[in-house]
């Protein structure tokens, strides 16, 4: 089956086959997304959006009658809860009910999902269950569906972005030791992108909290763009080639992919490399306003469950492409970082797939990787 990630820098297409003993990558596909088409999670333009992907399925050769997609924003509702035990039925009725108190816009136009994760007893002996819900308006998923049935692709299975990202690392998730007690032990994956970063709190496999923060690369290329008064295109190609020194050693450039879009705003960006060290200080202010909000995000969960122990930062998204940012990331919250590799396990044949584009962009592909590994 294929999926597709609609971000806001660019749109991903994937396709994946089951193997005896793991997966295979048959195609891929990423096109940059038409400007202001994609902003935190919502399709703004579906007809310039569809054309995009529309243009990168046939270039690529990938066809698929089914689909798979993933919402994510701050509109979307991730939460564990805690309720009686009650069978499958009861929990779909009881949720009409529940996620009133948890959902801060109209239930009736909301798409609503739960999954029992585990049952527990209270001391006075009552049965309880923990129960993840999820929530999301109507018209969050509809746009991506709109797009997928103008393309003749039956959207099949609609996930959340945390769901796939665990997916996709999940090679690389610290296994719950019974010698440990409950959430004492926890990773982070870290999607970096271009209009939102998502953070995502795991316990074993478990999810136990997400977030999306409405910040990202695009907000650093705008601090640039506005301070030199330059296009965004040349602010994207600086922010790319200067990137993030680390903490104690000048900055250094750094060279990137430059799109074929990007290639007129050369000249420009060539005279204004003079303001290296102006251009470094904007993007370590942009960066680390991010961080700021994710140390905020950190801390309120530990305040939340007191026992919580961050194992390491798994960073995925465009931006872990960025120089330096593992180290930065590293030294500001004491944390180790691991630069994973959402392939790691899955067959790639050099005849049919392009092994050099293949790694260029294997971060930004973490989410789509996720979403096609899904158990149909």
């Amino acid at each position: 089956m294929l999926a597709i990630d609609f971000g806001a820098r660019s749109i991903k297409a994937i396709k994946l086959s089951r193997t005896g003993d793991g997966y295979r990558l048959d195609n891929f596909g990423l096109v940059l997304t038409p400007p202001e088409s994609i902003l935190h999670g919502e399709i703004k333009d579906v007809e310039a959006v569809t054309q995009a992907l529309n243009k990168m399925l046939r270039k690529k050769g990938i066809h698929d009658r089914n689909g798979i997609i993933a919402i994510t924003g701050q509109k979307v509702i991730v939460r564990e809860i805690t309720t009686p035990l009650m069978n499958e039925k009861e929990l779909k009725d009881g949720l009409q009910w529940e996620a009133p108190k948890y959902v801060p816009y109209n239930i009736q136009d909301s798409l609503l999902d739960s999954k029992k994760i585990e049952e527990l007893e209270e001391k006075e002996g009552n049965k309880m269950m923990k129960v993840l819900l999820v929530a999301a308006p109507k018209s969050l998923v509809n746009q991506q569906i709109e797009v997928l049935k103008k393309l003749n692709i039956q959207p099949r299975v609609v996930d959340i972005v945390s769901n796939a990202q665990i997916r996709a690392f999940e090679n690389y998730l610290t296994p719950v030791s019974p010698n440990e007690e409950n959430g004492n032990q926890m990773d982070v994956i870290l999607s970096m992108g271009a209009s939102t970063t998502e953070i995502t709190l795991i316990e074993g496999d478990r999810l136990k909290f997400t977030r999306t923060i409405l910040k990202g690369g695009n907000d650093i290329t705008r601090l640039i763009e506005k301070k030199l008064e330059i296009s965004s295109n040349e602010a994207e190609i600086l922010k790319r080639r200067i990137g993030l020194s680390l903490p104690v050693e000048t900055v250094k450039n750094v060279e990137s992919e430059i799109s074929p879009v990007e290639k007129k705003a050369q000249e420009s960006v060539e005279a204004a490399i003079s303001n290296e060290e102006e251009i470094a200080e904007l993007v370590k202010n942009g960066v680390h306003d991010i961080f700021n909000e994710i140390r905020k995000s950190l801390n309120y969960y530990k305040t939340q469950y007191q026992k919580v122990a961050y194992k390491r930062i798994i960073l995925s998204g465009g931006m872990a492409a960025m120089s330096n940012i593992g180290q930065n990331l590293k030294q500001q919250f004491g944390i180790t970082v691991v630069m994973a590799n959402p392939l790691k396990g899955i067959t790639v044949s050099p005849i049919d797939i392009n092994l050099e584009n293949l790694d260029k962009y294997k971060r930004s592909l973490s989410t789509a990787i996720g979403l096609a590994k899904r158990e149909r």
